[in-house]
Formats: C-alpha cells, sequence, structure tokens
C-alpha cells in the first residue's frame, strides 16, 4: 500500500475529520488503492460533483484520523462502507450514512460565525 492514493471529499479533508470510508471494487489506475473517505454526512449534491473531491496519499489519511491504519492496510477489508465509532474504530456498515456523524463542522462554522 505504499505510496498509494485514496479519494477524499473537501469536506472531511478541510475539517480534517473522516467518519465513513468506503473500499471501492473500483480503481482508476495502480496508484488508486480503492479507499473512499467522506466526513460522514454528504448528500447527493457532494458526492455526484468531482469537484468536492481530492485525491492525497494513504499516509495522509493516517494523520488526519489515526484510526485507519487498522483497516485501511489490512488484508481482511472487504469492499464496503465502515463507519468510525468513538470507542471501537471502524465498524462494517450495510450503507453510506453514518450513525454518529458530528453535528457541527469546524472548519463550516469558521465562516458562518457559529462556532464563536
Amino acid at each position: 500500500m505504499k505510496d498509494k492514493m485514496a479519494v477524499i471529499t473537501k469536506r472531511a479533508y478541510n475539517a480534517q475529520h473522516i467518519g465513513t470510508i468506503q473500499l471501492a471494487d473500483d480503481c482508476f489506475d495502480d496508484k488508486d488503492s480503492g479507499w473512499r473517505l467522506f466526513y460522514g454526512d454528504e448528500d447527493d449534491h457532494v458526492l455526484d460533483r468531482m469537484e468536492c473531491f481530492r485525491i492525497i496519499a494513504l499516509e495522509e489519511a493516517v494523520k488526519i484520523c489515526p484510526e485507519l491504519e487498522n483497516i485501511i492496510y489490512s488484508d481482511g477489508a472487504e469492499h464496503s462502507y465502515y463507519h468510525l465509532s468513538e470507542n471501537s474504530g471502524f465498524q462494517k456498515g450495510d450503507s453510506f450514512n453514518a450513525p454518529d456523524a458530528p453535528d457541527a463542522d469546524p472548519f463550516l462554522s469558521a465562516f458562518t460565525g457559529n462556532g464563536r
């Protein structure tokens, strides 16, 4: 997995929070790890727009969310969704919906004034 890349939503990257991940079965090229990283509450409007995503190295993703290391580097990961829980790291889920996504995004709060 060295030198592999992942796709992350700009919302997750800017907020420095990864709450939902997916191992996709289709990769763009040999650098693509197949991991897709999300804040956890993105809607179809975001998910359908390429400009809402960026590509980062897996090592950078682990710096954002250290709990990722246990799953993205494991050989047992399946093509499915995983959600971050407070006490037990990432747990497999059946859908994109993350049950524990934070209510407030600190990045957006800085622009709206709700974080003061």
